[in-house]
């Protein structure tokens, strides 16, 4: 799995993700959320675990066994179509190097 900045927005899309007030405005806003800080850390962390629920649920109620990186890959496509559609909401803005 790969906390990028895609498949958070993907998975807040479908609802999967709920930013606090604060966290949505300032995504929103397109304002940059410093590497390492508790939202930016709060973003990855929770993406990581929706994707764990998504392939149990993915497991659970489809039968269907598949590997994190198999969810994530399946979720950033997905929103990568989106994104050219225009049918997703801005991303989170984070400067790192680490994704």
């Amino acid at each position: 799995m790969f906390a990028d900045y895609r498949v958070p927005q993907i998975l807040q899309a479908k609802g999967a993700l709920k930013y606090s007030h604060d966290l949505e405005e300032a995504i929103m806003k397109k304002t940059i959320i410093p590497a390492g800080s508790a939202q930016e850390i709060e973003i990855r962390a929770c993406t990581v675990q929706a994707v764990e629920l998504v392939k149990a649920s993915l497991r659970n109620h489809h039968g269907m066994v598949r590997f994190s990186i198999q969810v994530d890959w399946f979720l950033w496509e997905e929103g990568e179509k989106k994104a050219i559609a225009n049918q997703l909401p801005p991303h989170h803005r984070t400067i790192t190097t680490f994704y």
